[in-house]
């Protein structure tokens, strides 16, 4: 209790501590919150920096057999764009190629002009419609197994993919059929050829008779088994994963995608192969020089060597998701902190651009 005297009279007031205490308590709580914040800002500042600045683990896959076979390293959908330069990029890195596509002759002038850069890469031909792969004389995921068996296979990417024409469009102006075929393209092929070479990359898959031990585990003094040498695939989605107008199905494959290879990273964590196959899914933003656009580059829609470039330097970055080119992320920040009214806005404003843009293309053309 404190008491004062004023014009004689007593006057007493009880609990002035106990309020100053209680702001006091409420302020050192603010501040360490703050702290906090402030903390956790810099450390994803600084990882994220650290992941653009980084050197590629590309290396960590480009190991040997136990009999002296070179890597191998398998792109679907390189026939052109950005499998055709992570196709190259990888070759120049050390890697045999397996390309793959829907065109022969196309596949065939890619082969030759990769052997044409590196002389000493092996490139084979697989030739499958992925749009087509719910028919097995079509696309036969156990033969192209067994034609990759033989092969030290370690890299898989499952970049076939692309969108309808025209580009950009309301769902219901698409045949049925061009709905499926996107479907397959984008979601079912990746999925389906994904399941029939896991064994091929886990090792377990080899009709060779001599034992390949390239992937052979160690102990370690925790007692936990790690194979020396792991494999990758890797996932070329897209950032209109997240649900985009005008590329509606295109968009649900794409997420159909992703939402797999996430699931196979947690799964290879559940199941204890995580350390045997690697998984990332690189989410990619507006690319030029490919199949739908030839634009010039620029910052925010570089060229597909770019992006391949910046793919595989993100390899081995220890997270299972990822967007590869630094502008793109920057891009994805941004919009992040945008309220998601405003967000819709911003996405349709883009989306009628590309669409007017591309319509405008089409008149010139006729």
């Amino acid at each position: 209790m404190n008491e004062w005297s004023i014009d004689g009279r007593n006057l007493t007031w009880d609990g002035g501590f106990s309020e100053v205490n209680a702001m006091g308590s409420f302020t050192s709580i603010t501040s360490a919150l703050g702290a906090g914040v402030m903390l956790y800002v810099s450390y994803k500042l600084l990882s994220t920096a650290r992941l653009y600045t980084r050197s590629s683990s590309l290396h960590r896959y480009l190991h040997t057999s136990a009999s002296g076979e070179r890597a191998w390293a398998l792109i679907t959908g390189s026939s052109n764009g950005i499998g055709k330069c992570l196709a190259f990029e990888l070759a120049g890195h050390g890697f045999n190629i397996v390309v793959h596509g829907r065109n022969a002759d196309k596949l065939e002038t890619v082969r030759d002009e990769i052997r044409a850069a590196y002389p000493d890469a092996e490139v084979r031909i697989i030739v499958a419609d992925a749009s087509q792969c719910h028919r097995r004389e079509v696309v036969d995921f156990e033969r192209i197994r067994n034609q990759l068996a033989d092969l030290h296979l370690t890299v898989l990417i499952n970049c076939a993919g692309a969108g309808p024409k025209p580009a950009f469009g309301a769902l219901e102006t698409y045949a049925s059929e061009e709905i499926l075929e996107n479907l397959h393209l984008n979601a079912a092929f990746p999925t389906l050829l994904t399941a029939a070479l896991m064994p091929v990359l886990k090792g377990e898959h080899n009709k060779r008779d001599t034992k390949d031990t390239s992937r052979e585990t160690t102990t370690e003094s925790s007692g936990t088994s790690r194979p020396r040498h792991p494999a990758l695939i890797i996932n070329i989605g897209s950032v209109t994963d997240e649900g985009f107008p005008l590329v509606s199905f295109y968009s649900a494959g794409k997420a159909a995608t992703h939402a797999l290879h996430k699931a196979l990273a947690r799964e290879a964590a559940l199941d204890g192969w995580d350390g045997e196959v690697e998984i990332i899914s690189h989410r990619v933003g507006a690319v030029t020089e490919v199949s739908h656009t030839q634009a010039s580059p620029t910052l925010f829609r570089p060229a597909a060597r770019t992006i391949a470039k910046a793919i595989l330097a993100r390899t081995g970055c220890g997270r299972n998701i990822v967007v590869p080119y630094w502008p793109h992320a920057l891009q994805q920040g941004l919009l992040s902190l945008v309220p998601a009214s405003i967000l819709d806005r911003v996405i349709n404003t883009a989306m009628r651009e590309e669409r007017r843009v591309q319509d405008g293309e089409a008149k010139k053309g006729l």
